[in-house]
């Protein structure tokens, strides 16, 4: 059963892909591990897709690359309402991923796992936001990995830095550091029926927050969140959040990046 399971994840993978290579016209050769691999061999190289296979996986993906003096940065997330993006989705889609390179996506778990799992090649998180008065700021966790499907793609996010506060490390139930991957057809976010919302109780994050994320019990963060423009992007739980630097104030944008060394 597992096998057949990994064969369909991994054929819905491909197939993901496919389709975004299709989009983009063009077919590209392997050239790096990751986008850092591909900025340290060409300090030159210019944002854009390439095509990326991590240090022992099985098969390449296409991924945006953001490049600049201060090295390749591989796009995992983009949340800013351009596209008006769907991220109320089923475990499969935020396992193998969904959208645009171009624009708004989530580039899957599964390669998320094997970016941050490469052997001799750490990687760390940078999170860009930025909010409706054209504020911005910015965390990073270094090191950052996360686990496999087994381990329920499991946070783990190192030590925090930036501006925009530790939103990962927070007490009791609002601490996502170690935190599965949720969705509401997959709630592995420790509620257990202590959830609860007024007088509701429920038992998945996702069904609440309309979204996936690393839940616990639904703890703070939440980036894939309802993206909401003026004047209704103000004390919606459901909100893309980043509540240690705007409290019950839905973002305009955020951006996931892994960078490698």
């Amino acid at each position: 059963m597992r096998a057949v399971q990994l064969l369909a994840g991994l054929l819905s993978f491909s197939l993901y892909y496919h389709q975004t290579q299709a989009h983009s016209g063009e077919f590209q050769e392997v050239e790096g591990y990751d986008c850092s691999d591909i900025w340290e061999a060409n300090n030159a190289s210019t944002s854009g897709i390439y095509r990326i296979q991590p240090k022992s996986a099985s098969f390449s993906s296409l991924v945006y690359c953001e490049m600049s003096e201060l090295g390749g940065w591989t796009l995992i997330q983009m949340h800013d309402g351009s596209d008006t993006l769907d991220f109320d989705r089923l475990f499969e889609d935020y396992r193998n991923g969904f959208g645009d390179l171009k624009g708004e996506h989530w580039l899957g778990l599964e390669y998320m796992y094997l970016l941050t799992h490469q052997p001799d090649r750490s990687a760390k998180l940078h999170i860009s936001l930025g909010d409706f008065s054209g504020n911005e700021s910015y965390a990073e966790y270094n090191p950052f990995s996360v686990g496999n499907e087994d381990l329920h793609y499991k946070l783990s996010a190192g030590k925090y830095s930036g501006t925009a506060g530790d939103a990962f490390h927070g007490r009791g139930e609002a601490n996502q550091h170690g935190s599965n991957f949720g969705t509401r057809d997959h709630p592995t976010d420790n509620c257990n029926r202590k959830c609860k919302l007024g007088d509701m109780r429920f038992l998945s994050c996702g069904d609440i927050f309309h979204s996936g994320w690393w839940y616990n019990a639904c703890g703070s963060a939440n980036l894939n969140g309802v993206w909401r423009s003026p004047p209704r992007h103000k004390d919606y739980l459901s909100s893309v959040s980043w509540p240690t630097w705007k409290v019950r104030e839905s973002l305009k944008f955020s951006r996931m990046y892994l960078i490698h060394h």
